[in-house]
């Protein structure tokens, strides 16, 4: 009985011994599979935020050619719709980069004969990162005068969905082209996420909700695509 039980005892030594190996295993698996997934997240974060002054004459020069270049910039930046559930009056939304902005900037003081420059630029990109934020520009429409009140936007990626900072515009309503033909109003909106919680390595979903679930469009992000 004495030799059994120390047999038993033994055994049980060398399957504990077993299952603490394979966990520290696992451990270690998930936590070199955690680093690496940060380091390529971190890589693109930066290629987004951390913007050489090459990047930046290029921007400045996209907004110096006029009005059909960033126009054409614009189309090629604009996020593709995956889910339509709304099927009239989609927003047309665009990642707001640094980048993006600085575009912009540049086209409109080139129509105003002014210029903007690198330092411009530069200045405008220290302010940005400084925010921790991730933002989203979506040109939204309706028939009423009203119609942001009850807007809604997420961010989602995987099993993860991020409710926004703040989202800025809801009261700019202004008539839109089309007015008094539907839809007749039109609100530009600025979304921001914290961008701390983003993995910029995975592809996410921009969801805008007109009126919930059942009236929404979701849009595909994908950060390695991203100007």
């Amino acid at each position: 009985m004495k030799k059994l039980l120390i047999s038993l005892l033994i055994m049980s030594t060398l399957f504990s011994g077993s299952a603490m190996a394979a966990s520290n295993t696992a451990t270690s698996y998930i936590k070199t599979t955690s680093i690496a997934e940060q380091k390529a997240s971190n890589k693109i974060k930066s290629s987004i935020f951390n913007l050489s002054d090459q990047q930046l004459k290029n921007a400045v020069a996209i907004g110096k050619k006029g009005y059909d270049a960033v126009i054409d910039f614009n189309n090629k930046q604009k996020l593709l719709i995956s889910i339509d559930k709304l099927e009239i009056w989609q927003p047309d939304v665009w990642v707001s980069t640094p980048y993006f902005n600085i575009v912009r900037s540049s086209f409109l003081k080139f129509n105003d004969y002014d210029t903007y420059t690198l330092k411009d630029a530069k200045e405008f990109l220290a302010l940005y990162k400084g925010l921790n934020r991730l933002d989203f520009e979506l040109r939204t429409y309706g028939n009423s005068v009203t119609f942001t009140k009850n807007l809604k936007v997420v961010l989602k990626q995987g099993s993860k969905v991020y409710q926004p900072k703040d989202i800025r515009g809801k009261e700019n309503v202004s008539m839109s082209g089309s007015w008094p033909e539907a839809p007749a109003y039109v609100s530009v909106l600025n979304v921001s996420f914290d961008n701390s919680k983003i993995d910029f390595s995975k592809p996410a979903e921009l969801v805008y909700m007109y009126a919930g679930k059942e009236l929404s469009v979701t849009y595909k992000v994908d950060f390695t695509k991203v100007k």
